[in-house]
């Protein structure tokens, strides 16, 4: 995937870090010989693939590993489509609870009153194709609407999911996975512009964008796009329509790097999690959502206290509490970044940099933070 050129030095601290474990760094083997779960068996750590969640598997992993747990899949944490279903017994699953509530916009996204429009009543195309404004460019008398989830209310989805599972399996309840720790930082989707557009068309929050993006061109994340989840891209758009006066002329299709895509004027609105490291990269702004007409969420872990012992727990909280708004942006840009690495890789450097984990002995580890 083809990266902006405008970098920030973390990429070449990662590049550093990654060529001196190329010659022959080694991490730290915890002094206790692994010890299972109270249930006798290893852990295993799972996750479904969306944003963060395998990077934030791998370091789970690592860290159970390296305090003294067994851990299932030396060679990787595995993946499951609904991660939180495999949650329970000796699993942990890691939950993006923003993906989770965006995809169910009947929860996450209430839908909003109807407002004046400018233009056609029905919003933007779906398809990714320009159409042509019914009328020129004017703001909208906004209404005000149902705020969609916060991270509580994200969380209270997932909780409803279990709850569900739990029911239909009959699992007794203090043996019914549920949620052992979250994220100390917040994601929240959030719209966000180069310097230009908001100098140009004078923003600040995503309601100045009422009645000016009837010429403009908007990006989602991949898995909120029409392609991938049409309910959920129906309903943000209805949001950012009624809510915002926010009606793009074009929706980009198949963009897998929607921050690119603004810094190249492809598009000039995207909806990245707020958290992306390549909004300080390319300083590109967020626009202020005081009414959160976007939703917002948190990396949790879900398991089985009953099966995990004390010390597994503390050790997962741990992680999650580390992982405030700066360590989600750093353990991101250690993935995605200008030099992505491996995320077996990746953990061994968030952890050593938040102190979780010693340093092998041949690292030079610069006074204060890497990142």
């Amino acid at each position: 995937m083809s990266r902006p050129a405008h970098r920030r030095p973390t990429a070449l601290a990662a590049s550093a870090l990654a060529l001196s474990l190329a010659l022959g760094a080694c991490a730290r083997q915890a002094d206790a010989p692994p010890t299972p779960s109270a249930s006798g068996t290893p852990i295993t750590v799972v996750h479904g693939g969306e944003g963060l969640e395998g990077a934030v598997a791998a370091v789970l992993a690592r860290h159970l590993r390296l305090q003294g747990h067994a851990v299932a899949d030396e060679d990787g944490v595995a993946v499951e489509q609904s991660a939180w279903s495999a949650a329970g017994g000796d699993t942990v699953a890691v939950v993006d609870t923003l993906a989770l509530a965006a995809a169910d916009p009947a929860a996450a996204l209430p839908s909003p009153p109807s407002s004046t429009p400018t233009g056609t009543e029905a919003g933007p195309s779906m398809d990714a194709v320009p159409t042509a404004s019914t009328a020129a460019p004017s703001p909208t008398a906004l209404p005000v609407g149902d705020p969609a989830a916060d991270a509580p209310a994200a969380r209270r989805i997932l909780e409803t999911l279990l709850a569900g599972q739990t029911a239909a399996a009959g699992t007794p309840q203090d043996e019914a996975p549920a949620v052992l720790s979250s994220s100390a930082g917040v994601l929240r989707l959030t719209a966000v512009v180069t310097q230009t557009t908001a100098a140009r068309l004078e923003l600040e929050s995503i309601t100045d964008l009422n009645g000016r993006c009837e010429s403009l061109t908007a990006v989602a994340p991949p898995p909120l796009t029409a392609a991938a989840n049409p309910d959920a891209a129906t309903a943000l758009r209805a949001r950012l329509d009624r809510l915002a006066g926010c009606r793009p002329e074009t929706w980009l299709a198949d963009t897998e790097d929607p921050s690119a895509a603004v810094v190249a004027d492809e598009a000039q609105v995207a909806l990245l999690t707020d958290t992306d490291p390549e909004i300080d990269a390319n300083s590109l702004v967020p626009l202020e959502d005081d009414g959160r007409v976007l939703p917002e969420g948190r990396l949790t872990a879900v398991g089985s206290a009953a099966t995990l012992d004390d010390d597994a727990e503390r050790r997962i909280a741990e992680v999650m509490s580390a992982l405030d708004g700066d360590g989600l942006r750093e353990l991101e840009w250690l993935t995605t970044g200008d030099d992505p690495l491996p995320a077996a890789e990746a953990a061994q450097y968030w952890l050593v940099d938040h102190g979780l984990e010693d340093a092998p002995e041949d690292w030079f580890v610069p006074r204060g933070s890497w990142f």
